[in-house]
């Protein structure tokens, strides 16, 4: 999502002050202080506070693509496609492989440009929709469930946008996890602040981070060494975030390419697809945290209230990650939708012609 992005470049620059400066008090202890004694002797004054300051500076805490594709979990039950969010790829999903892999038959995929999948020449909601369908098309002749977070749900609602037949014939049922229906600078906190440096600020370093992308990823690895990448990705939890948690998504973000995520951004600050499900009697879950601050809450309701059958669940004390925080509730409520709906077409099934 934009918001965590651009922190990460903040950050990542507030990084590479703090690599100058250390490298500066470095040099200046080195240097030193040139000393005449009482003999005529010179000699240099290193002050220490230098050196130890300088060291420690380092130590902040806080259908075109080739795809991976990987399946798993159990034979004959309903299948189920994860996709995740934006910046990650398909190990974020470590919890629901484990939680989810004995009930239900897993896709997980990795996004165009990152993870083990190539970069497109496109990278747009579009392209990543008719991925999507291909992989729908892989999985049989029976409906699968389509989960997605963050921008995975909004590639789900392109799919139902743009290709409502796909939704109607093949898909289940829908869930979508802390996800927005338009541009996301919208629906995200400080959003008309967001919304004003758009064109002047945001989207200018967006195509600086493409045009100069090995120094953005200098940038981004040195930001990670140092600790401040971490820093901008806590304020994607609440606060039950564990320090493996913070430290897989900061990894996952910092190792995927930069110039791949900055198109992806900006694919996503053209985008909309509010009322993608209004024609559609797919049922719909609409899973959002009270605490997100990268995609409200109000967002959710928004796409619960546009769908025929959508049902909206807000979970306290869950922030843009809460798929990977509170992944137990998170996953209890996917396995027992996914169940639910895939029972109830297997029961049609039986009655049709």
């Amino acid at each position: 999502m934009p918001f965590l992005f651009i922190v990460q470049t903040v950050f990542g620059l507030v990084s590479l002050v703090i690599l100058g400066t250390s490298g500066y008090l470095l040099w200046s202890w080195w240097d030193g202080d040139l000393v005449i004694q009482a003999g005529g002797e010179v000699d240099r004054l290193r002050q220490d506070w230098r050196l130890w300051v300088g060291l420690g500076g380092q130590k902040v805490r806080g259908g075109s693509a080739q795809l991976y594709v990987e399946r798993l979990g159990a034979a004959g039950a309903p299948a189920t496609i994860l996709t995740h969010g934006w910046g990650m790829d398909s190990t974020i999903w470590s919890y629901a492989r484990e939680d989810l892999g004995p009930q239900l038959a897993l896709t997980l995929w990795d996004l165009p440009g990152l993870g083990r999948s190539r970069s497109a020449r496109e990278i747009s909601l579009e392209a990543m929709a008719v991925e999507l369908r291909g992989l729908i098309t892989q999985a049989g002749d029976g409906k699968v469930v389509l989960v997605g977070h963050s921008i995975g749900g909004m590639i789900i609602q392109t799919l139902a946008r743009d290709r409502p037949e796909t939704v109607r014939d093949r898909v289940a049922g829908v869930v979508l996890l802390n996800t927005t229906h338009t541009n996301p600078l919208k629906t995200m906190i400080l959003s008309r602040l967001m919304l004003a440096l758009q064109k002047p600020v945001i989207e200018p370093m967006l195509r600086l981070t493409i045009l100069l992308h090995p120094l953005a990823w200098l940038s981004a690895w040195q930001s990670y060494f140092s600790g401040m990448a971490h820093l901008a990705n806590r304020l994607g939890f609440d606060g039950h975030v564990t320090r493996s948690q913070l430290e897989h998504t900061t990894l996952l973000a910092t190792r995927n390419p930069p110039a791949a995520q900055a198109r992806g951004i900006l694919a996503m600050l053209r985008w909309d697809a509010t009322d993608a499900f209004r024609g559609l009697e797919t049922p719909v879950l609409v899973v959002g945290g009270k605490q997100d601050i990268v995609t409200r809450p109000d967002a959710c309701r928004v796409i619960a209230a546009s769908a025929p059958q959508g049902t909206l669940e807000l979970v306290d004390g869950a922030n843009h990650m809460g798929m990977l925080e509170l992944a137990e509730l998170y996953d209890t409520m996917i396995a027992k939708f996914a169940l639910g709906v895939s029972a109830r077409q297997d029961r049609r099934g039986q009655v049709g012609p």
